[in-house]
């Protein structure tokens, strides 16, 4: 009878780690946190001075340049946030040191543009169509006068991904430099560059009422 239960039993072993061989283990879990941020600022410039907290505009900036404006001391200025990111900072910091300032400003201005577009209550746009693809061009293409480099700063971030936990998803370090410019300079060269696209459309009067409620509703929504 004992022979008989060993023999069961190493019959069961042997099934169980055949079981094991074939079903591959899942790879251990990244680490978690509880807090409900999707980041976390793990270093930055200042850190090795004892600045304990990176500037406000730099988190800030992962939400848009519009959630820098309203910061205190933004006031009447529009940002622009010219940012390189890398797997490591001296990297990351060289590919930083290699872009034109006007060409990613320009960029940055004509992602805006067309969300502005994007978000306005115009009626038809498939009548503005062409309109709206000739100012984002116009803005991309276009060099702004007026814009000054206020900062720039790095930090390394620690992304979580959206589940319960938190379970960690990447590390990556960012370089940005944060430009502002008057709004009343910007507004003066956008005014421009929505006016000759304009001029290029076909006149008809529907088109030109269309043309102008886009004009009222990007200079409120800009």
């Amino acid at each position: 009878m004992k022979r008989f239960l060993s023999i069961m039993t190493l019959v069961a072993l042997v099934l169980a780690l055949g079981a094991c061989a074939s079903k591959p283990e899942p790879p251990p879990p990244g680490p978690a946190i509880e807090s409900k941020a999707t980041f976390e600022v793990l270093q930055h410039a200042g850190t090795v001075l004892g600045v304990t907290n990176a500037p406000g505009w730099t988190v800030a900036s992962l939400e848009g340049p519009k959630a820098i404006e309203r910061l205190e001391g933004f006031s009447g200025k529009y940002v622009v946030v010219v940012d390189t990111t890398g797997a490591n900072l001296e990297g990351t910091k060289l590919a930083a040191s290699r872009l034109t300032a006007d060409t990613e400003i320009a960029r940055f201005l004509s992602i805006r543009v067309q969300d502005t577009f994007a978000g306005a209550q115009v009626g038809d746009k498939d009548t503005l169509e062409t309109y709206f693809e000739r100012v984002v061009k116009s803005v991309s293409d276009a060099r702004f006068s007026g814009f000054r480099k206020e900062s720039e700063w790095w930090i390394q971030l620690r992304w979580y991904k959206p589940d319960a936990k938190k379970t960690w998803d990447r590390d990556e370090y960012r370089v940005m430099q944060l430009w502002t410019i008057d709004k009343a300079v910007l507004d003066e060269q956008l005014r421009k560059i929505l006016d000759r696209a304009g001029e290029e459309e076909p006149k008809t009067e529907e088109k030109e009422r269309a043309i102008e409620l886009a004009k009222d509703a990007f200079s409120k929504d800009f």
